[in-house]
């Protein structure tokens, strides 16, 4: 008889631990096309990043009231990062998309006063108001846009992964959903990140 208990206990605890495995590796399918957008940091994901171009040129950067870090002369900001967050390989590559606007009274025009550039230099080209990144077979990564200031027009711009002309997103659980929508086709679904929100300032001086 102490057998069998004994043999029923082992038999109760695996199947406990196996249950637990189980639940352990389930994922909800809803989720598994779902990715996130963001900007890189390596501070506190909420810091504020502020980048400035002044007249003749000179770059510089700063985390929140910190102290300037002087990148350059060319009127070419430093490197604006973004960061995918995906834990997944898949067969499609995934586009998400940023936008660069004005802010307050500023009245800097794309193409006449500044350029979106990649880290190479290359310019990239808005496309009803936004401009995109592609993240090959939806892996993770970082990739970085400069401003580059093409005249003597002062301004304030700002960078966001969410779109300005939907204001302030809304963190209400009915509304969250589409205030974070940053990009969405059949295949997956990508949502900015509320905390990032008219963080990233561009000052032209």
């Amino acid at each position: 008889m102490k057998k069998i208990m004994c043999f029923l206990a082992i038999m109760t605890i695996m199947c406990c631990v196996s249950s637990c495995k189980d639940d352990a590796w389930t994922t909800d399918p809803a989720l598994e096309n779902i990715y996130y957008i963001g900007f890189f940091r390596t501070d506190v994901y909420s810091d504020a990043l502020n980048y400035e171009i002044a007249t003749d040129g000179t770059a510089r950067w700063r985390i929140n009231t910190g102290t300037w870090t002087v990148t350059g002369t060319d009127g070419i900001s430093s490197n604006i990062p973004f960061e995918f967050y995906s834990e997944q390989t898949r067969s499609y590559d995934i586009i998400t998309y940023f936008w660069v606007s004005n802010n307050g009274t500023s009245a800097l025009i794309e193409g006449t006063d500044f350029a979106v550039v990649n880290e190479s230099g290359a310019a990239i080209n808005p496309v009803d108001g936004k401009y995109s990144l592609t993240w090959a077979k939806a892996k993770k990564g970082k990739q970085s846009v400069r401003i580059k200031r093409l005249t003597p027009a002062t301004g304030v711009l700002k960078i966001n992964t969410l779109d300005p002309a939907k204001g302030t997103p809304a963190t209400s659980e009915d509304k969250y959903r589409e205030s974070t929508l940053n990009s969405k086709t059949s295949d997956y679904e990508v949502r900015g990140i509320t905390a990032d929100f008219n963080k990233e300032t561009i000052t032209f001086n």
